[in-house]
């Protein structure tokens, strides 16, 4: 073998290493700020992507099943049912999720979702590699539970900041077994950024409640006094 072949054999190696390892990099922060970064959000393909983690499993008791609902959706022509058969009183007994996402160490993400309930219940956030040592996520994050307050439709969102880079090794989920009261969940989307930065919005998020009330309070006190 010719030293010129050697070199271009040398070269050609270095550049495929050198490519295989820029597109690693691009995997993690190729996407835009806000673009969606689960499949089938709004259950339109009915399950797929989701599963559930019946706590029925690995002796931790607790039972549910989950279907999709073509009552009263809040976006599409479908939403996703999860009926509670039996709770364990601890929320990570049981899970709805979606496996193999992604987020880029120092940037935020969030999940934004649709929800109602029979009645007032909690639902738990939860972002965790899929496998042993199943390392939590939000470890030192802002309390990730949120209440579900009861049978409308509301909008929920949970913000957090990646502390490592994960490249389609953990799931987002919502931890259920604290509770065996149904609900529904809709429209339902993960994404790098703020609530606001969500590209598959159809209307602007809305400003926090309580600033709303606080101004229609200010204003009719001034329109009183």
């Amino acid at each position: 073998m010719t030293k010129s072949i050697i070199i271009t054999l040398m070269l050609f190696t270095l550049f495929v290493g050198l490519h295989a390892s820029a597109e690693t990099v691009q995997d993690l922060g190729k996407w835009k700020k806000g673009e969606l970064l689960i499949e089938n959000y709004s259950f339109e393909d009915d399950l797929a992507a989701w599963e559930l983690e019946d706590g029925a499993c690995c002796d931790r008791g607790g039972l549910y099943t989950m279907e999709i609902d073509k009552k009263n959706p809040q976006h599409g022509n479908k939403s996703l049912k999860i009926v509670g058969h039996k709770a364990t009183g601890t929320a990570w007994h049981a899970k709805v999720k979606q496996r193999s996402v992604s987020m880029e160490k120092g940037e935020k993400y969030s999940v934004v979702f649709w929800a109602r309930a029979e009645k007032q219940r909690e639902v738990r956030v939860n972002f965790q590699t899929q496998h042993d040592p199943w390392t939590n996520h939000l470890s030192g994050q802002p309390n990730p539970t949120l209440i579900l307050s009861g049978p409308e439709w509301e909008e929920y969102d949970y913000t957090f900041t990646a502390t490592v880079d994960v490249e389609k090794d953990m799931w987002v989920s919502l931890s259920i077994a604290q509770s065996d009261v149904d609900f529904w969940i809709d429209n339902f989307r993960y994404f790098e950024g703020e609530p606001e930065d969500d590209l598959n919005r159809e209307t602007p998020f809305p400003v926090d409640p309580k600033e709303k009330l606080a101004t229609q309070w200010g204003e009719i006190k001034s329109e009183r006094f």
